[in-house]
């Protein structure tokens, strides 16, 4: 899917306009769920960038990442045994039901499926839809970051009308609304195999709760971002603000315009134009455990 919208060349996020939102009367929602289970992020080497690139730098950056790799594996091996039944695929089929149920737009299917999208594929699901029927392309990644603490999912989302119906938003090959979503965890333990110990007590308890929480937030991310009421350009006028944010590796600063706040998480426009679902106790929760 990230290569299909790549090759578009398209912006991060296109809006969904008023236009285009008073045409449609009914989705047809597609979820593509390729993993069967959850993976750890590898930090990247850049021992060849530093050594001034070249063949020997990109062949000991490659050694670097395949020796990261393993050792992640190994250290999941147990974890993997705990949240063998886990069906992220399943879950996310039964959330999106029940989500977007109430929704104002109505949802008249729902496909949840591990095959990956091409142009092809894309091109005959958008010519199936029947007349005011846009499509809803759901695309998220899950990992837990590369030390542990922090349960991620990246969602691309788009919607597409037919492609012998060209949108203003700029021709048939482009989708009327593009979205990266991005849903982190709190922090889990001091990272490594205490957390992973944590995640995998009881059962996995914590596991299972926080991975039903993230398709809860990425649904609610995306009937905001497709919302013209809410629409977050509209709130431009607020002030940014600064959140943590764990990249596996050490703890950054997100800055954005904040979207939706609650008791425990809020929902960030940040400056690369993705929309964060972030814990509101990120920033005091991951310097502590950092330290």
């Amino acid at each position: 899917m990230a290569l299909l919208l790549g090759a578009c060349a398209m912006p991060m996020r296109i809006g969904l306009e008023p236009e285009e939102r008073s045409k449609i009367t009914a989705l047809a929602a597609h979820v593509v769920v390729v993993q069967d289970e959850v993976i750890a992020a590898v930090q990247a080497p850049t021992v060849g960038a530093a050594s001034g690139g070249g063949l020997i730098g990109a062949m000991i950056d490659a050694s670097i990442a395949n020796s990261r790799v393993k050792e992640s594996q190994q250290a999941l091996g147990s974890f993997y045994t705990v949240i063998e039944d886990v069906d992220y695929r399943k879950e996310f089929n039964e959330a999106i039901r029940s989500e977007l149920a109430n929704y104002q737009i109505k949802v008249a299917t729902v496909t949840t499926t591990p095959r990956a999208l091409n142009m092809d594929i894309l091109t005959k699901l958008r010519n199936q839809l029947p007349s005011g029927q846009a499509l809803l392309l759901i695309y998220p990644r899950y990992s837990l970051t590369a030390d542990f603490r922090n349960f991620d999912v990246e969602s691309q989302v788009s919607m597409w009308t037919r492609s012998d119906s060209p949108s203003s938003s700029g021709g048939m090959n482009r989708p009327i609304q593009r979205s990266v979503l991005y849903f982190q965890s709190q922090s889990v333990g001091m990272g490594g195999r205490k957390s992973l110990d944590i995640w995998g007590a009881d059962n996995a308890a914590l596991f299972r709760s926080t991975l039903r929480e993230s398709i809860t937030e990425t649904l609610r991310m995306a009937m905001i971002d497709l919302d013209v009421a809410t629409e977050p350009s509209a709130k431009a006028g607020n002030l940014q603000e600064e959140f943590s944010f764990n990249n596996g590796a050490i703890t950054t600063k997100l800055k954005g315009q904040v979207v939706k706040s609650g008791d425990t998480r809020t929902i960030l426009l940040a400056s690369d134009q993705k929309l964060y679902s972030l814990p509101r106790t990120s920033a005091s929760a991951s310097t502590a455990a950092a330290k």
